[in-house]
């Protein structure tokens, strides 16, 4: 039967064949897709530090020039926006960070357009953050570096689970690249968007990952992102504090978290509002009724129009008012840890720096929120060592709170602590702040986990998914894909629902298949009867289609530890 199936050509059979040979091959492309990720992040970095300079110019030429300096800057603004918005209609899948797109695409939610993603996505982001939005590059790079990976998968007419790994691959490169962290970019890799770490993928990511590095290390320079030293580590006696701040940063991520929702719902109105204006002052033609599935054109374009100017409009007042909140922020980490602002500054620029950050990103531009988040953090950290400078508590240990709190922040945001741990440590260059940025992000994840509030990418996945007209027009490309199949991989977790019940009792969609288990290192082809136990090794074959499906039961049947009262994480 194997035979007559193998000669037939049946993707079934080519899946699990080409997955026995999985560890010969998979480094060696994850390698080569980290380098075209390197090189290609380099370029987007360069033209990023380009934007960040002309930026720089036009500030300064607003504060010398006047009046005309003004308007031109006006114009100048007015132009990006409407360039921003004609690339968002050429490519929706382009807004935003680009994770939450990634992370849909390794669910068989979406097919994006690999090379048009590319093309856009990096001149839509020069544009936006040289035009002032406090956005990031790093979520853009993880979308850029994962459609290398896709690019590379369809040139080599790989299988779909081949393709889902080598995405994998390009994602860590991506954040490898972008700030210099290869071992944070193949965690983050596995930890938010692969959510397995098989051996397998765990050396192919971080061969990814390093080459990236690598490539632009040669390009940029081995300079940290965030280069300063930290003189003085916190006493053991002040660890009271970090636990204070934990809680603190953790209740502040769960609000970061839900002023991203409202901002994108206010950005909605807005862009309705004015679809609605510019078609009536336009004439009847341009109508903007729908059938609530499929806006019409015109309305679309209006609308993103709509978002895009209200966002630059922002940015053309803090030209003016505070410039110091332009832009991604990360020249503002040193000056904080190095005690440059007062706790009244440091208030005043916390304020404006989180209005602003989330009214960019939920404007719909292209532009990622890591960094962004990073600086707030940071900002956070800086103001909570200047309160306790008022109590008494020596300055000199600011530059501690402040790398502190951009890891604990970005645990309470993103839920993914280890990442935020490692990236920190690595775009320092100091590994003497471990055990507090530990303690910090711990408290702070736990907090904004008790409070309810999703994890950003989920959310914002969610969003897409659900509303958008990428995501429902993504639904229908699936249906037409659904008989591509991909292989999965599950461990079964200590107490988790599926340690010591029968594979019938998985639950998994119709069509779905557990193929294999590994258990000590022995193979065994399972049927219904078949008792599963921790630490139990699963391949399942399931279609593209039921992918986010068979992952939400993996998640729940696998990966859960059960309690009598429920379950929790």
């Amino acid at each position: 039967m194997k035979e007559t199936e193998k000669s037939s050509g049946s993707p079934v059979v080519a899946n699990l064949d080409r997955r026995k040979r999985f560890k010969y091959v998979l480094i060696a492309e994850g390698t080569l897709i980290g380098l075209i990720t390197g090189a290609l992040i380099s370029v987007f970095r360069l033209m990023l530090t380009g934007a960040d300079r002309l930026r720089g110019m036009l500030a300064g030429y607003m504060h010398e020039g006047g009046l005309p300096a003004a308007l031109l800057c006006a114009l100048i603004l007015i132009v990006i926006a409407i360039i921003v918005s004609w690339l968002l209609g050429r490519e929706p899948d382009i807004a935003g960070s680009g994770i939450p797109q990634v992370e849909a695409e390794l669910r068989g939610q979406k097919d994006m357009n690999w090379w048009r993603v590319i093309v856009c996505k990096m001149t839509g982001c020069a544009l936006a953050i040289g035009g002032g939005l406090a956005l990031g590059r790093e979520g853009p790079s993880i979308q850029l570096g994962s459609m290398v990976g896709k690019g590379v998968a369809r040139a080599g007419h790989r299988l779909l689970t081949e393709e889902r790994l080598l995405i994998t691959c390009g994602a860590g490169a991506g954040l490898s690249a972008a700030f210099g962290a290869p071992l944070a970019g193949a965690i983050f890799s596995l930890e938010e968007l692969h959510r397995n770490f098989s051996a397998e993928v765990l050396l192919t990511t971080m061969a990814a990952s390093a080459a990236g590095d690598f490539v632009v290390a040669n390009v940029l320079g081995l300079t940290p992102v965030f280069g300063f030293d930290i003189e003085h580590a916190l006493p053991l006696r002040y660890y009271w504090a970090l636990i204070l701040l934990g809680l603190f940063l953790g209740v502040f991520g769960g609000f970061y978290n839900r002023t991203i929702a409202w901002m994108q719902d206010r950005f909605d109105h807005l862009g309705k509002a004015f679809s609605s204006f510019a078609c009536r002052m336009l004439g009847k033609r341009y109508s903007i009724i729908s059938d609530g599935l499929h806006p019409t054109i015109p309305g679309e374009r209006f609308e993103r129009a709509g978002r895009m100017l209200a966002a630059f409009a922002l940015a053309y007042v803090l030209f003016f008012v505070y410039p110091d909140a332009l832009g991604s922020g990360s020249g503002l980490v040193g000056r904080i840890s190095h005690g440059e602002f007062t706790l009244g500054a440091l208030a005043v620029l916390l304020i404006i720096k989180f209005v602003f950050s989330t009214a960019s990103f939920g404007s719909g531009s292209p532009g990622g929120i890591f960094l962004p988040l990073l600086v707030l953090g940071a900002v956070t950290g800086g103001f909570f060592s200047r309160l306790l400078g008022l109590a008494g508590m020596d300055q000199s240990y600011i530059t501690a709170f402040v790398v502190t709190a951009m890891a604990a922040y970005f645990a309470a945001i993103v839920r993914a602590p280890v990442t935020g741990v490692v990236l920190i440590t690595e775009m320092t260059g100091d590994f003497t702040t471990l055990l507090p940025l530990v303690l910090t992000s711990l408290v702070a994840y736990l907090t904004a986990e008790l409070l309810g509030t999703k994890p950003i990418y989920t959310q914002l996945l969610e969003r897409i998914m659900g509303r958008s007209p990428a995501g429902r027009a993504s639904r229908g490309h699936r249906a037409a894909l659904r008989d591509r199949k991909t292989v999965m991989e599950a461990e079964v977790d200590v107490g988790a629902h599926m340690d010591g019940r029968s594979v019938a009792e998985f639950g998994l969609p119709l069509g779905t298949l557990i193929v294999s288990v590994v258990r000590d290192g022995i193979e065994i082809i399972p049927d219904g009867h078949t008792i599963l136990r921790a630490g139990d090794e699963l391949e399942i074959l399931t279609r593209e289609n039921d992918l986010a499906d068979v992952e939400s039961i993996i998640d729940t049947a696998c990966r859960r530890v059960e309690k009598e009262t429920g379950t929790v994480r």
